[in-house]
């Protein structure tokens, strides 16, 4: 029952980090149709996002899981929460305090800050995007808060308005770009307007999340900064490699563009394309997973129940192996009619979308290792270890620059090098965090997944080789033409029809060879299913 419990909230994570990708494109795309295309408005828009989103991508996607889940969450698991919070309470303070100085400091010297990070701008440009940092910097403020309020919701174990949050956010921008845009040129379409518009709705959206978080903030929270209480030494202590390993990510994601930049005009874009089509599922599998698991597994270890511990480890990383190797695959396959629907609106050749689809191929292995990377990295957090992913982060930076250049200096392998050496720096940082596993988890063994791993990439192979033959033959002859002659809705069904299809085949294929997660999934389905039914 428990993990049925868990698998239905992984589902609805899943689904709420879908709609926010999803409207996050949207987003994104409205942006260059709202304001003169590719014009230097949109360059000077996009620009001034850099800053707070580097800020935000380090303090969220670091300290916060890290450190704050599982420590506060093993209080609440424990009935001794006013305890807990006290520490708790001061690591918000003190976070809360910094980033607020971190923001005025940004503004104040907004400039040399833009100018360093795109020193090509022309003057007017680099003006314009100075100007948008300055408005756009209180949001890495807001979304810092709204982040630690879904990180206390999460300790919780209450994830439907944490998951949810960022669909409204999103929404609420998509409704600020249309509405405060305009067509005067003069006026720069407005971006001003739309920027502070947005700063506004992250303002509106953590508000959002601290009405839900009131509660316990009204129960427990206080204003002072206990830093002689030990937990807060432990907070800090996990908050810092966690910030460290959050930047080497970053870092990673810049050596790619580095090598790629030597490569033909377009290489560095086809990219940046590459990269947002693998890290889809990544979010949406990883993310979901590893949100649902980190409170509860974080509880049970502090609790001590060993057997549980390994019961919550295994469920989460067979999940994800279950889902990671069909959507690698389904990525290969599908790797250039995916980027002619996702990207392709008649700019692109024919040889840029080549390209773009041989570098996604190059990412399959990378996409299944860094799902698992990221799973077993919330399992060292839940033991309130931030050091060991620090490490591995590291290796797999080091190997990342150090293979890519062999590669490209003793072999023909060209700009392929960039994914293979991405892809095999992330088994070297898997295997490195593997070797390290006992040292926190006594005990425990990969072995006992193996079986999940051989029905999962049987099964996944032959599906492969069924929407292989699916999209050269019967699509082709289904829609009368090739994908690409195609207009733009009737491309997007043809890649939902084939990955429909293909999602079956896996679901059957697995249940046939007696999978726990697909009879396990299947199962749940059912009794939604009867539940709707009953209901009516």
């Amino acid at each position: 029952m428990k993990e049925i419990r868990f698998k239905s909230t992984v589902f609805l994570i899943m689904a709420s980090v879908l709609l926010s990708r999803i409207m996050g494109f949207v987003r994104t795309a409205l942006i260059p149709v709202k304001m003169g295309g590719l014009s230097r408005v949109t360059d000077a828009y996009n620009a001034a996002f850099q800053v707070p989103d580097l800020m935000y991508s380090m303090l969220i996607g670091g300290a916060i899981a890290s450190s704050l889940i599982p420590v506060l969450a093993g209080y609440v698991a424990k009935g001794e929460e006013k305890k807990g919070w006290r520490s708790v309470s001061s690591f918000m303070n003190l976070v809360s305090i910094i980033m607020f100085v971190v923001v005025i400091l940004c503004v104040i010297f907004a400039k040399p800050l833009v100018n360093m990070l795109v020193p090509g701008y022309d003057a007017e440009t680099l003006e314009l995007t100075v100007q948008l940092t300055k408005i756009l910097m209180p949001i890495a403020f807001f979304m810092m808060l709204a982040g630690l309020c879904n990180g206390i919701m999460n300790s919780y174990n209450e994830f439907i308005i944490p998951a949810f949050g960022p669909c409204l956010y999103n929404l609420a921008c998509i409704i600020s770009i249309a509405l405060f845009s305009n067509d005067n040129v003069a006026d720069n379409y407005g971006v001003k307007k739309v920027v502070l518009g947005i700063v506004i709705c992250a303002g509106l959206y953590f508000l959002f999340q601290f009405a839900f978080t009131f509660k316990h903030f009204k129960n427990n929270y206080t204003t002072v900064i206990a830093y002689k209480e030990p937990d807060f030494k432990l907070l800090i202590a996990l908050a810092i490699p966690s910030l460290l390993t959050s930047m080497l990510g970053q870092i990673s994601l810049i050596i790619s563009r580095y090598f790629t930049a030597f490569f033909d005009v377009g290489s560095v874009t086809a990219l940046e394309l590459v990269n947002k089509t693998w890290q889809m599922p990544l979010g949406i599998i990883a993310q979901a997973i590893g949100i649902a698991m980190l409170p509860s597994l974080a509880a049970v270890y502090d609790a001590d129940k060993k057997s549980e511990v390994v019961y919550k480890i295994n469920t989460s990383l067979r999940l994800v192996i279950f889902l990671a190797i069909p959507s690698a695959v389904g990525l290969s396959v599908l790797s250039k009619p995916l980027i002619q629907v996702l990207f392709n609106y008649g700019t692109i050749e024919q040889e840029g979308i080549t390209l773009a689809a041989n570098l996604l191929i190059g990412y399959s292995l990378a996409l299944v290792m860094q799902c698992i990377i990221t799973i077993v990295n919330r399992v060292y957090f839940s033991t309130k270890n931030s050091i060991i992913p620090f490490w591995g982060s590291l290796i797999g930076v080091v190997f990342n620059y150090l293979i890519a250049y062999l590669l490209l200096k003793l072999t023909d392998a060209g700009i392929f090098s960039v994914p293979v050496a991405y892809s095999l720096s992330s088994v070297l940082n898997l295997v490195f965090l593997g070797l390290l596993f006992k040292t926190r988890i006594k005990g425990y063994t990969f072995r006992d997944n193996i079986p999940t791993i051989l029905k999962s990439l049987m099964s996944a192979v032959m599906m492969g080789a069924a929407i292989y033959l699916l999209d050269i033959s019967l699509m082709p002859a289904i829609f009368g033409t090739a994908i690409i002659q195609l207009g733009k809705i009737k491309q997007f069904l043809w890649i939902l029809i084939e990955i429909g299809i293909g999602a079956g085949i896996y679901m059957l294929l697995t249940y046939l060879m007696k999978a726990d997660q697909a009879r396990e999934l299947i199962d749940m389905v059912r009794a939604k299913f009867k539940s709707i039914i009953g209901n009516n």
